[in-house]
């Protein structure tokens, strides 16, 4: 590969040839065409992601392989609606925020879940969507009411600029008096390797240290 974007590019080639090959074959090479047959629900598309099918050879198989993960769906969907700018999708208040280990790592440290935890991160995965449903309600964006979608992105580089600099025993930032989250950030542990996370977190008494 030329950029060195993909960590497995035969896999996530492979990926990608099904999906243009079931746009093609089954909406005309036309995407919009699925999003119309969905009724631009986005709770529809969520489902026909992880359901739809096709014949290959003696077994059925995914229409859409790495979409129809619960965060890569989450993420298409949102991408739709800022990046293309199709204002006409519905239900998106009610779109999971994709989690990943930004996410995750940029929600315990804003101490939006906070307390112990030891084990899988798999785990405090529906705990950070929940949360984040929660935690967006009654405000705003702009001139229209926060989904938890409108967090997805910030989160994500607050962890990967941020967030991931916390010492991971003490949570002591070296970015903090930089960080426009810096108010929200708790202390104590919060250690993420690979699947796994162990927590011990709580809120500090002074806004900034």
């Amino acid at each position: 590969q030329k950029y060195n974007l993909s960590k497995k590019p035969e896999k996530d080639a492979r990926i990608w040839q099904t999906v243009g090959i079931t746009f093609y074959k089954k909406w005309k090479g036309n995407p919009r065409k699925f999003l119309e047959s969905c009724g631009w629900d986005a709770l529809t598309i969520l489902k026909r992601l992880r359901e739809d099918t096709h014949r290959e050879g003696a077994r059925r198989v995914s229409d859409y392989p790495y979409l129809r993960g619960p965060k890569i769906g989450s993420l298409w969907v949102r991408v739709l609606r800022d990046n293309i700018g199709l204002t006409q999708l519905k239900n998106l208040h009610k779109v999971p925020i994709p989690v990943d280990r930004h996410v995750a790592r940029a929600t315990l440290a804003t101490g939006v879940i906070r307390g112990k935890a030891r084990g899988s991160l798999q785990d405090l995965f529906e705990h950070i969507r929940e949360a984040w449903f929660k935690s967006v309600k009654g405000l705003m964006a702009k001139d229209r009411p926060m989904i938890a979608l409108d967090v997805d992105e910030p989160l994500w580089h607050l962890s990967k600029y941020g967030c991931k600099e916390r010492d991971k025993a003490t949570g002591y930032c070296p970015v903090k008096k930089d960080c426009v989250a810096a108010d929200f950030c708790v202390k104590g542990k919060i250690m993420i390797k690979n699947n796994f996370v162990e927590l011990d977190t709580y809120c500090c008494c002074s806004r900034r240290e």
